[in-house]
């Protein structure tokens, strides 16, 4: 795992590679000094590697216990250079590190300080003197650790309960996902390389910080300014108790630091924003979420799907995404805690818990190691949130429609899914019809892991359970919705002419009460016909919808353009005929059910009618092809795990600060700050839209509504043709 010190690259012939002092302050707690001469013992070949001579500072003169344990460790140490100083008085840690600071500049050498509740892994001094040559300008180096702050390796949550040798190899396996080194705003004092240029130009410790607490960052900060800088050696680790190498003195930790803070920020006011950057920067970010991909005690990892931006209402995308969820719950539970991203409603509504999965609040910051999400992003907000919270991106692309309608597309929209192609690390489409057109109006990159998944071809997984008994009825079930492209209004309005003694029902839209016979309606608008009647989907019951299947003749879906075309299977798992516009989708879905007879195709609606002149009988269908709910979980996981193991710290870090860059754009472009009275008015609005929506769910309120409207606007249209 480590590097070594004769190893370096030849950039290093023209720095002066020093031996080393190794110093080590200890102030009573005796008991800290046999771990940590153990853990140097197991270091002996490095420290002689990087040329370094120990010594041990006792600030307890007079205190037996750690004399006595001192001698035996200097004893234990023999092989290696090491010997004892103690004070002659208590000096406390900043004035007892200074005299190892005097030391290693009089000597020539570079100094690394050591807290005396550490354990060093071998292996970490090489190559902490590794990360130090890379750079003259590299000033300090810390290794990582468990327990130091900024060098602190995020797993404590990935560790459940596990310590010691077991900790330490989970941790190295962790490193090794990291780059060899990485800048960080500071260093931490618990086992921390000096450049003696530094020291020998700018001193040591200030000794205004009396005891201790930010005498260290007020060095670094000292440095920074000439432009030296602070880096992390992440392949090494020392494991750090805290709080016990001077434990026992007098002053409060709290007191201390308040004090001390307030020097170092008197002195240096650009520390506090150095240092909070940090935290919010990609590289910190990529840290933790590349943490997530480390198995919890019980060897899984955390999976997301995504369904953000599902509503409690029923739809082809929500059925998409319940059956997605079953599936992938059912088929990744032996190595994913499976959870479900998504509002408390739409997990209500939709009845998620029976799936087996959990929900999480999707602004609630957790790291995933893969999140998948079902459905393409229409918000930035959407795809800013991913970007935060997952290792491993996935997207399910259902289709393009929304690119393709100058009515719905928009420049921001296309940019917003280049992005994902750009930066995300799986894409899924749910036909071979949707991934050839999104591979026209997208590029897509060589590096991303693409999968045609469609969604399951077996009827079987569309029949509802319990499903009411058909009626024998005629009725002409049309299914859409209110979109330009579903055609549903043209194509119910037309049959409901053609058809007078049939019923003409159209799932996804209302009539219009207001519109009378003989009155042209607008464009996607139904007529108000006595045969004719329309049903908002989003609104009923599963119970109401399977209804509508069986109680059908045929089934009509008139759609334009679609990715999938869930009405297809829906039709035929109900045994019902369906008439559908010659599409590649649904051709796709016709071949997979071996060319069943009970599909029809027709390209205008007058071939429809004349089709329908001659209403079809259902047929026995042919045995089911095996591609079921499960095979597509399988397709997408196999995908999701290629991502999984081709995820870099670099593809992280490169995704964020992407979207960080973004992000301010973004913000760059909005406008400034509104006054009280538009921050008022919004929020006026917003209320008054909340209530409205509750409202129009009624419908002898969007009925009452709408006949309002329409007797306005014939009320003008008279006006208007009067003058």
């Amino acid at each position: 795992m480590y590097g070594s010190l004769t190893s370096m690259d030849s950039s290093m012939a023209s720095h002066i590679v020093r031996r080393v002092l190794i110093a080590v302050p200890f102030y009573r707690n005796e008991a800290l000094v046999h771990v940590l001469a153990g853990s140097l013992l197991r270091c002996a070949q490095d420290i002689a590697a990087i040329g370094g001579e120990l010594v041990f500072f006792n600030d307890s003169p007079g205190y037996a216990p750690l004399a006595g344990a001192l001698a035996e460790a200097a004893a234990l140490l023999a092989a290696i250079p090491v010997r004892v100083e103690e004070n002659a008085a208590n000096l406390g840690f900043v004035k007892t590190m200074n005299r190892a600071v005097a030391e290693a500049v009089a000597n020539g050498m570079d100094l690394i300080i050591l807290n005396s509740d550490t354990v060093v892994e071998p292996g970490a001094f090489q190559e902490m003197l590794w990360a130090a040559h890379q750079d003259t300008m590299h000033g300090f180096v810390n290794p990582r650790s468990d327990n130091a702050t900024i060098a602190t390796l995020p797993l404590h949550g990935r560790l459940g309960g596990r310590r010691g040798a077991a900790a330490v190899d989970i941790y190295t396996q962790y490193a090794k996902l990291l780059p060899r080194l990485s800048y960080v705003p500071t260093a931490i004092g618990f086992c921390m390389f000096v450049r003696w240029e530094i020291l020998a130009e700018l001193g040591g410790f200030d000794e205004i910080y009396g005891q201790g607490y930010n005498e260290e960052n007020d060095l670094v900060m000292r440095a920074s300014r000439l432009g030296y800088r602070a880096v992390l050696a992440n392949h090494a680790f020392v494991a750090h108790e805290g709080e016990a190498s001077f434990s026992s003195a007098s002053a409060a930790r709290d007191v201390l630091e308040a004090r001390n803070r307030a020097i170092l920020d008197s002195r240096y006011p650009e520390y506090g924003r150095h240092t909070n950057r940090h935290y919010d920067s990609p590289e910190m970010i990529a840290e933790r979420l590349l943490a997530s991909l480390v198995p919890d005690q019980d060897g899984r990892l955390d999976a997301a799907i995504d369904c953000s931006s599902f509503v409690a209402a029923h739809n082809g995308t929500m059925q998409a995404g319940r059956q997605t969820i079953a599936a992938v719950a059912e088929q990744w539970r032996d190595r994913y805690r499976v959870h479900v991203l998504c509002s408390g409603d739409v997990f209500v509504f939709h009845n998620l818990e029976r799936l087996g999965v959990s929900r999480v609040d999707p602004h609630c910051g957790q790291a995933f190691a893969v999140i998948f999400r079902i459905g393409q992003p229409y918000e930035w907000n959407a795809v800013q949130r991913l970007c935060l919270s997952g290792a491993v991106l996935g997207v399910y692309m259902l289709d393009t429609i929304s690119l393709d309608c100058p009515r719905l597309a928009s420049t921001r929209l296309q940019n917003l899914w280049q992005f994902t192609m750009d930066h995300f690390d799986v894409l899924a489409s749910q036909s071979r019809q949707t991934d050839r057109a999104i591979r026209l109006r997208l590029r897509i990159p060589e590096r991303m892991v693409c999968v045609v998944s469609p969604h399951s071809l077996n009827l079987d997984d569309y029949r509802p359970t319990g499903a009411p008994p058909p009626q024998e009825r005629a009725n002409l079930l049309v299914v859409g919705n209110h979109y330009d492209h579903k055609y549903v209004a043209p194509t119910c309005n037309a049959l409901a002419r053609a058809f007078p003694g049939r019923e003409v029902v159209a799932l996804g839209m209302r009539a219009d009460p207001a519109l009378q016979e003989g009155e042209e309606p607008q464009a996607g608008e139904l007529l108000s016909l006595p045969n004719l009647t329309g049903h908002a989907s989003g609104e009923m019951e599963e119970t109401e919808l399977v209804r509508l299947y069986t109680d059908a003749a045929v089934v009509v879906f008139p759609s334009y353009a679609e990715g999938f075309g869930f009405p297809t299977l829906n039709a035929m798992a109900a045994r019902r005929p369906l008439f559908a516009r010659r599409l590649p989708a649904t051709m796709e879905i016709w071949l997979a059910l071996g060319r069943s007879e009970n599909l029809h195709f027709y390209d205008t609606t007058e071939e429809l009618i004349a089709k329908l002149q001659d209403m079809p009988a259902w047929r026995p269908e042919p045995p089911q092809p095996e591609h079921d709910r499960l095979r597509t979980a399988r397709e997408i996981r196999a995908a999701v795990e290629t991502a999984m193991r081709n995820v870099t710290y670099t593809t992280i870090a490169s995704r964020v600060q992407a979207m960080q860059f973004a992000s301010d754009a973004v913000k760059l472009e909005q406008p400034s700050a509104a006054g009280h009275t538009d921050i008022a008015a919004r929020l006026v609005a917003a209320r008054l839209e909340s209530v409205a929506r509750r409202a129009f769910k009624k419908r002898w309120v969007f009925g009452a509504t709408r006949l309002v409207v329409r007797s306005v606007r014939r009320l003008r249209r008279g006006i208007g043709s009067r003058k």
